[in-house]
């Protein structure tokens, strides 16, 4: 396979073209035929395309602070512990969980002490407002000759208050029962969310290790954003903490650039080297490719398409899930064409152009271009061979 040798040969035209021509000749290239395939470069990791998922389960609904776990694709067996979590928030919440639910019986006791007090009360004030109704009563009846009207209109008012407040101590005594039942029961539904806070909080507390259900190769699961999780990170029930990828079940995920991804398509065929065995080669094919370009972490803004390719064959006693890999995605072959470096492409508008060279003078030539990588630029129309391409810009200087 040809991998941009007409790179090397187009760079030395270049040089040889500049010295040539003296110090006011443009840097250029004479056009030729050639066959070449077109690839864009990627760089990746092999990553399971089967895996046994491990995650918190999801009975607790609480986030953990992972403070510990096995290394990453570390050989495990079922029951080992593969991550431990930091209970020092957990205790913290179960002593505050456990200090409100003794606050809670405070409060119910509180309450039927509370209750108490207010039956006798409501019962001495009824005895006091009948024994005083008795006297009013008496007044109200007397000869007019004893007392006063004053003192009879008195009498007769205060009969009228007593009767208002002796309906009012029956209302009390008749709805005492159901006002402090309803007091209790609210407190009562507070101690009872505090209880199954509590509950939840011990049960957390027996999951601070986690272990491995199956024997495998630990492999760590990632964030939304693509990092990996390890000590520090927070986890949440169903939440994947890790993977055990099923033996020969994998598949390669690359990264191209943004710059880079020209001509990217599903079903293109990549050649892809392991680091592990450099000198070997292996086929694959495109299955995907990522709509958008990002950041591969927070810390660094360049752009990269994911392409995830499936391999032809599968050696797996060499391909283990995390083996870095470089590869080249094969976007396009030409068959005895015009190539060009794509820096000696220029457009405007719908119309690119190049710069041929007439002796030493660079003039505007249309072209109409084809095929391209990040490097070349196939030419369809416009250009013969023998042309002489300039490799910059008029102005930008000489070779």
């Amino acid at each position: 396979m040809k991998m941009n040798r007409l790179i090397p040969l187009l760079l030395a035209a270049a040089l040889g073209a500049g010295c040539a021509e003296g110090p006011d000749s443009s840097a250029a290239l004479t056009a030729s035929r050639t066959s070449e395939e077109l690839t864009v470069f990627a760089y990746g990791e092999l990553v399971a395309s089967e895996s046994l998922p491990i995650a918190l389960p999801p009975s607790v609904r609480m986030g953990f602070n992972i403070s510990w776990m096995a290394p990453e694709f570390s050989d495990i067996r079922a029951g080992d512990v593969i991550a431990r979590f930091d209970d020092v928030q957990v205790r913290l919440d179960q002593e505050s969980t456990a200090l409100n639910v003794a606050k809670s019986e405070f409060k119910l006791a509180n309450v039927e002490r509370s209750g108490e007090l207010e039956k006798t009360r409501i019962g001495h004030e009824t005895i006091r407002v009948e024994g005083e109704r008795d006297i009013s009563e008496a007044f109200a009846t007397v000869d007019e000759r004893l007392f006063s009207r004053n003192e009879i209109i008195d009498a007769l008012s205060d009969l009228d208050f007593l009767d208002v407040e002796a309906s009012y101590l029956s209302w009390q005594a008749m709805t005492f029962d159901q006002r402090t039942q309803a007091e209790e029961n609210l407190i009562k539904a507070e101690r009872q969310g505090e209880l199954t806070k509590l509950e939840k909080q011990e049960t957390a507390l027996g999951m601070m290790e986690l272990r491995s259900p199956a024997d495998g190769t630990f492999v760590y699961a990632r964030t939304p954003w693509g990092e990996k999780l390890g000590k520090g990170k927070r986890v949440f029930p169903g939440m994947p903490i890790g993977l055990l990828p099923v033996r020969g079940k994998v598949k390669a995920r690359l990264y191209v650039p943004e710059n880079d991804a020209v001509g990217l398509a599903e079903e293109q065929r990549v050649k892809i080297r392991l680091d592990a065995a450099a000198d070997r080669l292996f086929d694959a094919r495109v299955v995907s490719i990522s709509p958008v370009a990002s950041p591969r972490n927070r810390k660094d803004p360049q752009k990269f398409f994911s392409v995830e390719a499936v391999l032809d064959q599968v050696d797996p006693d060499l391909m283990k899930v995390g083996s870095r890999l470089r590869a080249h995605i094969i976007t396009g072959e030409v068959n005895e064409g015009i190539l060009v470096p794509a820096q000696s492409v220029f457009s405007d508008a719908d119309s690119a152009y190049v710069f041929l060279l007439d002796g030493a003078t660079p003039v505007r030539h249309a072209v109409v271009v084809g095929q391209r990588s990040p490097d070349l630029v196939e030419i369809t129309e416009g250009l013969d061979e023998g042309d002489r391409v300039s490799l910059i810009a008029p102005g930008e200087g000489a070779g």
